[in-house]
């Protein structure tokens, strides 16, 4: 249906009088606002606000979402939208039952949603609760506009990311959409991911590596594109330490092995804070715990891997294997006998480190830097002197002691 010739037609599509400015292909223009029965519009299932959520309902059910009815398509991503922030939807809810929608949306020609997901979810649910039609407003954006998937994602991404948004996108979310959208499908550039969303290249540029760490993991995990197992272990922050680490690494093989480790340690999660746990592995690198360390992480692996077995993990087996004590143990001894050694380590260079550098030190005081001095800083610099030697004296007694 086109709601822009049938919708208006019927009247079930109509000007509210008002326009909104949108920017495509680097244009800013006035697009008319419309009032319309949200009976005619449908979810776009391509959001990356609820991609996790559409990964896991396929993975579960025989029919995937794209294939059944409108309506009961309609109710399941409504449940998802409702799952993924109850609370910050039910204070949109309020506040559009109290004020209304003062903010329209943007919908392509056939109803489908590409801004708006929550104020649409709102609005139905305001209407059903009322038993009462249920009308949203939003830009309708003609077919040529629509029939170019790049232009759209261009669209919402500059909507959703790069304005300033109310909620935040989850961090998973965010990385499945560049996953999709750039290093998949190709759909836009690294450049032009930037552009939409006002991030430097830089900040592009780490995404992209977390997004593709995000997909080995699931993969290691025999679960590939399950975005939805990404999401419910929150790999985000441990995935930002990945690219440090593994730029430690001597070789490429080296290089494969730690990334190996380090994801069967974010699925095992041998302490609360996994995050910080995988910087163990950057604390290790070049360092004497580094063999032992790995040769432990490596046998821990190798148990792990057994008690995966050859089925995709779910967040289930997940639980299962955080639960088996044993298994976690192995993980956790290797981090910490490799905490230990490299702290006995530093202990063990600190001496030989600060009397170095105490040398260095004094060899940049001249001899005639002191003609320079007033009487009371040289009396200063003589006594901080003499307290040196009396200290330096003591070690010296110290280390005689021990020969």
């Amino acid at each position: 249906m086109s709601l822009l010739e049938e919708g208006i037609a019927s009247g079930n599509v109509q000007k509210t009088g008002r326009k909104e400015k949108h920017s495509i292909d680097g244009v800013t223009s006035d697009f008319e606002v419309y009032r319309i029965k949200t009976d005619l519009l449908y979810y776009n299932d391509q959001n990356d606000r609820i991609a996790t959520w559409v990964s896991e309902y396929d993975s579960k059910n025989e029919r995937k979402l794209l294939s059944i009815p409108r309506d009961e398509y309609n109710k399941v991503i409504e449940g998802f939208i409702v799952q993924s922030n109850p609370d910050a939807l039910r204070k949109t809810q309020r506040d559009i039952a109290l004020r209304g929608q003062l903010r329209p949306g943007v919908v392509l020609n056939d109803g489908r949603v590409i801004d708006g997901n929550r104020r649409l979810t709102c609005i139905r649910r305001i209407a059903s609760s009322n038993n009462v039609p249920g009308w949203f407003e939003a830009v309708i954006l003609d077919d040529a506009i629509g029939s170019d998937g790049k232009r759209i994602k261009l669209l919402e991404l500059s909507i959703q990311i790069g304005e300033e948004e109310k909620v935040s996108y989850d961090p998973v979310d965010r990385l499945v959409g560049v996953y999709r959208d750039v290093i998949k499908n190709h759909l836009i550039t690294p450049a032009e991911y930037g552009k939409a969303t006002g991030l430097s290249e830089s900040e592009v540029r780490k995404l992209i590596d977390r997004a593709q760490y995000m997909e080995d993991f699931l993969v290691f995990c025999g679960a590939p594109e399950q975005y939805h197992l990404a999401r419910s272990l929150k790999v985000d922050g441990p995935l930002g330490e990945f690219k440090r680490i593994l730029n430690k690494q001597k070789s490429e093989r080296d290089r494969q092995l730690t990334e190996q480790l380090m994801f069967a340690n974010i699925v095992v999660q041998p302490e609360g804070d996994i995050t910080r746990y995988i910087r163990n592995f950057g604390v290790v690198a070049g360092t004497d715990a580094e063999p032992e360390f790995r040769a432990a992480e490596h046998q821990a692996l190798v148990s792990l891997t057994d008690k995966m077995g050859p089925q995709p993990l779910t967040r289930e087996k997940v639980s299962e294997l955080r639960a088996d004590t044993m298994l976690v143990g192995k993980f956790r001894r290797a981090g910490d006998r490799a905490r230990e050694t490299v702290k006995r380590g530093k202990l063990r260079d600190t001496p030989v480190k600060k009397s170095s550098e105490t040398i260095k030190d004094l060899k940049q005081i001249l001899p005639e830097m002191l003609d320079t001095l007033t009487p009371s800083e040289r009396e200063a610099v003589r006594h901080n002197l003499k307290t040196i030697i009396r200290i330096a004296e003591g070690l010296i007694q110290e280390i005689d002691e021990l020969a």
